[in-house]
């Protein structure tokens, strides 16, 4: 059985790799047809709903939808040989009171989710999932944000039910990925502290100084609550209980060569820090509670050869050098197909996170590292080929346990500005951190469309 299981995954993983370059080629040789080639050229694949949503958006109005996929099996290693697929449907909206109100700087987003399959890393013994969409539960209401610029946006000021993890702890680089070590964020500081990401909204506020394209300071001040992830809640929970304790957290980040035709190459970096006040269990004493947890992360990336910037198909609001007062007016997306607005070329980064207590966190430290190649082969200016190497390090208070480590390589075809296949390979090291779990090989598959 494990055989037959084996030889599906490898078959199956490589003709959905051959269909994806088949279909990433020159578009004329492939699809004899313009109506095809047209429709893969629309910025989303349900295109302006005949003159509807350009007619939404000017009066203030947007809407969007993503659907994200991954198919992945483990041939070898783990604790058993599967395949398993898993899928998030995101719905957004976004409301712009200046066009609908002449509001100034007022906006209000709406989120909803729908999250299906199942997780392949308890099959393998993982800490990290290799599928980075999968979550526990099905549907789930997100996000309540209410934001308002001020002073030509230089500051935003937000509060509603918000995530951490979309703007805290994550690198642009991180989206190229199918591991959840960096899915959106540095995976290890949501097991160790409550940080409401992905499908899990709290009730917070934050704050965006942003004087210039390059600079920005956020801070964020979030209700700790950890029932609001309960998943038969649905992210329904709006209790406010501040008895359960709150999660600040800071970060600045520098970017620089973000402006098409500049002399310097892209590339950025970003500090940050978080303070959580709730109780945490003692990892040697069980009975024991302890006050307060705390960690720092850094992250890093840099363009080492730069070629041509291609011609940007996407939305102003995902431009490079956007303010973030303008990416707040639109639908934010957990997952979009569009890659960033960077000029071809290969750039390196790296990323970690500390957290010094091991005594009651369960990873003290993660550490990432990769190469992003966007533009190969030649004349596919919007692939990406992605490489990284992932450490997550245990607390030395789990007996048995030390790192776990993986190796990622894969390449997205972007096959339009709505759509991309990106076949993946991930070989895991120490699943869970434990020698005695075989390493385990792992092809997977990811796809997205925007509607």
């Amino acid at each position: 059985m494990n055989k037959k299981i084996t030889a599906a995954t490898v078959v199956l993983w490589f003709v959905f790799a051959a269909a994806a370059v088949y279909a990433a080629g020159d578009k004329n040789d492939v699809f004899d047809t313009s109506k095809f080639n047209d429709w893969l050229s629309q910025e989303t694949a349900s295109g302006n709903w005949s003159g509807l949503r350009p007619t939404l958006e000017n009066a203030g109005i947007s809407i969007s939808s993503n659907y994200t996929t991954d198919i992945g099996g483990n041939p070898t290693g783990g604790l058993k040989q599967v395949v398993k697929y898993s899928g998030f449907l995101s719905l957004a909206g976004a409301f712009d009171f200046e066009k609908i109100a002449s509001i100034k700087g007022l906006s209000l987003k709406v989120s909803n989710f729908l999250a299906t399959g199942r997780d392949i890393s308890a099959a393998i013994g993982s800490f990290y999932s290799p599928q980075e969409v999968f979550t526990s539960g099905d549907y789930f209401f997100g996000e309540l944000d209410l934001s308002l610029s001020v002073l030509d946006d230089t500051f935003t000021f937000e509060v509603g039910r918000i995530f951490a993890g979309d703007i805290f702890a994550v690198s642009p680089m991180f989206q190229y990925y199918l591991t959840g070590a960096v899915d959106g964020r540095l995976s290890a500081i949501p097991s160790d502290v409550f940080f409401p990401h992905y499908s899990v909204a709290a009730w917070g506020t934050r704050v965006t100084y942003q004087p210039n394209k390059d600079w920005h300071i956020i801070g964020g001040l979030y209700n700790a609550d950890p029932n609001v992830a309960i998943v038969k809640m649905h992210g329904s929970d709006f209790n406010f209980d501040m008895d359960k304790g709150y999660l600040a957290v800071g970060q600045l980040t520098y970017r620089h060569g973000q402006e098409r035709g500049g002399l310097i190459s892209p590339g950025g970096v970003s500090f940050g820090s978080y303070y959580e006040s709730s109780r945490f269990t003692d990892l040697s004493n069980p009975t024991k509670r302890r006050h307060g947890n705390y960690g720092f992360y850094l992250m890093a990336d840099k363009m080492i050869y730069r070629g041509e910037w291609p011609e940007y198909e996407g939305p102003p609001h995902m431009m490079s050098g956007a303010m973030m007062a303008q990416r707040l007016k639109k639908p934010y997306s957990q997952q979009t197909t569009l890659p960033l607005d960077r000029p071809k070329g290969l750039t390196v980064w790296g990323a970690a996170a500390i957290a010094p207590q091991d005594h009651i966190n369960t990873q003290t430290y993660e550490i990432a590292t990769g190469l992003v190649y966007q533009g190969l082969p030649p004349n596919r200016n919007r692939d990406v080929t992605a490489l990284a190497f992932i450490l997550g390090h245990f607390s030395g208070k789990l007996e048995g346990q030390s790192d776990e480590m993986i190796l990622e390589l894969n390449h997205r075809f972007q096959l339009g500005p709505w759509c991309y296949v990106t076949p993946d390979i991930q070989y895991i090291i120490n699943p869970n951190g434990q020698s005695n779990i075989k390493d385990a090989l792992v092809l997977g598959l990811e796809t997205s469309f925007n509607f």
